[in-house]
């Protein structure tokens, strides 16, 4: 479970995020959505111990984001949304390199298991640099469960690949398990629905909205109407 106690984050005089409460249950994916600016990135960074709050308390699983920071990422995975890889190596290279970096102990049969389900088995002795868009993209996620967090924060994950892709990805991400959280942003709203089971929208670094999609009133593309009834997007 997530817990969110009055956060702000404040930068060179400017707050970018104000003043957000919420409640994640554990198991839940949430997609987040909202303009650019909006402090999507920033809430999800300060969620993953990566940024310190200005005020307000992050609780993750009992557990404070700032005095907890060692413990807590052995349970958090977080994918930037650029390619944190070694593009002149190999796909094993890679893989070995982040597995000594991770802070929890990796098996072997985990990574096996994790090149399997997203396909990248066989390119394990290819460069990074020779893969496609949507293969390091891939490869960027599993660098971030190599130690099976409990959490996964997901900053855009799927930015600029193909819709197979990022179709590959939503059923990678479910195929994970219902223990698994995950904070997911993303502009596309469609994917969003495939994935997730709530939308938290933010704009300007407040929190707009946060429920299940299935309580959406519109049965057809109901994350966009919502958008439109925040006045967020118009028609």
């Amino acid at each position: 479970m997530i817990e969110l106690r009055n956060v702000h984050k404040r930068y060179k005089g400017t707050d970018v995020v104000k003043g957000v409460d919420l409640l994640i249950p554990q198991g839940a994916r949430i997609g987040l959505v909202g303009p650019n600016g909006a402090g999507k990135s920033t809430l999800m960074k300060m969620i993953a111990t990566l940024v310190t709050p200005s005020k307000g308390e992050i609780i993750v699983g009992g557990q404070s984001v700032t005095r907890k920071k060692k413990q807590l990422r052995r349970r958090i995975g977080y994918v930037p949304q650029e390619i944190a890889l070694h593009t002149s190596i190999s796909v094993k290279e890679n893989l070995k390199f982040w597995a000594g970096m991770a802070p929890g102990k990796v098996s072997d049969a985990w990574i096996v298991q994790l090149l399997d389900m997203v396909g990248l088995r066989d390119k394990v002795n290819e460069r990074v640099d020779k893969l496609s868009g949507g293969m390091q993209r891939k490869l960027n996620i599993i660098v971030a469960l190599l130690h099976n967090p409990e959490l996964l924060i997901m900053d855009e994950p799927t930015v600029g690949i193909d819709i197979p892709s990022k179709t590959d990805i939503v059923a990678f991400l479910k195929a994970l398990g219902p223990d698994k959280t995950i904070l997911f942003s993303s502009h596309d709203l469609r994917e969003i629905e495939m994935l997730c089971h709530y939308v938290l929208v933010l704009e300007e670094g407040v929190l707009r909205h946060f429920s299940p999609i299935k309580e959406l009133p519109h049965l057809q593309n109901p994350t966009q109407e919502l958008l439109k009834h925040l006045r967020i997007i118009r028609t």
